[in-house]
């Protein structure tokens, strides 16, 4: 017979009773977890479920539009401006570089000031060039989200008179 006195006893004790409590612990969770998920299917199987598969399948074929693979929004680029402009300023000096090789009779100064003047000029024209596709992505952008819109409008639409024909209104 143990000694009930002896800590190690005590300890095995303690221990197989935290063992027993977590199997238990443990059996319950997954009863529960397998009578939720028994559950879930009869309640797939109900007439209201039943009846919003058919309507989205209904709606999605009427209107070709998917919710469920409808496209994320993206935020607009930001930049464009800056870009062009980097872009142009290094065009400009490029250019200035090759004219300036041309003249071997001009002064280091003169060919600096011409540099600097081509740089700020092109860089001018990129960022106007730079502006110009950031708006026009912006408006393909808004465009997109429109016609995402008005295509979930109907789908919705078609959605809702397919229930309300099966009993189902409001859902």
């Amino acid at each position: 017979m143990p000694n009930i006195s002896d800590p190690r006893y005590m300890y095995a004790l303690i221990d197989w009773r935290w063992t027993m409590i977590a199997r238990t612990f443990i059996c319950r969770a997954v009863g529960a977890l397998a009578m939720a998920l028994a559950g879930s299917t009869a309640a797939e199987s109900s007439p209201l479920a039943q009846a919003q598969a058919e309507c989205q399948n209904i709606a999605q074929q009427q209107t070709g539009y998917n919710p469920s693979a409808a496209s994320t929004t993206t935020q607009p680029q930001a930049g464009g401006r800056a870009r062009g402009a980097a872009a142009g300023a290094m065009a400009g000096a490029a250019k200035d570089r090759s004219k300036a090789n041309q003249y071997g009779n001009v002064s280091g100064e003169v060919a600096e000031e011409y540099t600097r003047n081509q740089m700020e000029d092109a860089a001018k024209m990129g960022a106007a060039a730079g502006a110009s596709r950031q708006r026009q992505q912006r408006r393909e952008d808004r465009r997109g989200q429109q016609q995402e819109s008005s295509a979930a409008n109907v789908y919705n639409q078609a959605y809702s008179s397919c229930m309300a024909a099966k009993g189902f209104p409001g859902q």
